[in-house]
């Protein structure tokens, strides 16, 4: 029986940067979390983005928020991972001599930026939404950095080719989205968020479903028994999953849902 179910936000549940969520995910997610079905989502999103989507079912869902860097429950930090602040310091000194993108610090409590660009401001702040703010100096959280995002106007693939190799050592870089890179601290991946959970709890791979549809969800699709890509994924996301599943756009996720919710039921008759 299914005991843990995952879900990506991002390209899979909703438009990318969206927070609007079909109402009928919620009263299916209560309904299996009455019935003891665990549910977290995975993001790459910092945790108080991922509550403004879960809010009302917060003391139920788990957030494993910066691609896992943090796992909360109920407002309670369960487990976060630094970035080591000598490393990060070196990083952001590299990057601002790279243009063409903007950066996004996260921290336990929310993100922050010292970006100028309005625009940017707009879509991390009002987009994303969440607990965020412009700041004088990101360096200045460097001590209690969970995760680093670069956005990418023009691709991701585009910056990330330009410092990957020469960072790759220190820390875990992720193409998260078309315009998204998401850096991490040394062996921080959804994956292994997913494993904690397992481990916590004492649920097996077999007992578990995830969903998702970029490169930073196939550590977790590699601990389920079952995965489901979405359709709207590249190829190799498709090739890491069991199988595909509807896009956003016609709530293939919630199906799923649906039928396994079904499925708890009759196991409980």
């Amino acid at each position: 029986m299914i005991r843990l179910i995952v879900s990506d936000i991002d390209g899979t549940l909703v438009p990318e940067g969206g927070s609007l969520l079909n109402p009928e995910y919620m009263t299916v997610i209560r309904e299996l979390t009455d019935r003891g079905v665990r549910f977290a989502a995975a993001s790459g999103r910092q945790a108080t983005s991922i509550d403004v989507i879960f809010h009302e079912l917060r003391d139920r869902v788990y957030y494993l928020g910066d691609n896992g860097a943090c796992i909360l429950r109920g407002g309670e930090t369960l487990k976060a991972m630094y970035l080591k602040e000598e490393d990060l310091r070196a990083l952001l000194k590299d990057l601002r001599s790279i243009p063409d993108h903007q950066m996004l610090l996260s921290v336990e409590e929310g993100y922050y930026t010292d970006d100028p660009d309005e625009a940017f401001h707009r879509l991390v702040f009002e987009e994303y939404k969440g607990i965020g703010k412009v700041v004088d100096c990101m360096e200045d959280y460097a001590d209690v950095c969970i995760k680093l995002s670069l956005y990418c106007e023009q691709g991701a693939r585009k910056i990330y080719d330009r410092f990957y190799d020469r960072w790759k050592d220190k820390f875990t870089i992720y193409v998260s989205g078309a315009k998204w890179v998401d850096i991490n601290a040394p062996g921080v991946t959804k994956g292994e968020a997913v494993r904690w959970l397992q481990e916590k709890y004492r649920i097996t791979p077999e007992e578990t479903v995830v969903f998702g549809d970029n490169y930073n969800d196939i550590s977790m699709m590699m601990q389920a028994g079952l995965s489901y890509a979405s359709e709207l994924s590249g190829p190799d996301i498709k090739k890491a999953a069991e199988r595909v599943v509807e896009s956003y756009e016609k709530d293939g996720v919630l199906k799923v849902l649906k039928q396994i919710l079904e499925e708890v039921r009759e196991s409980a008759k």
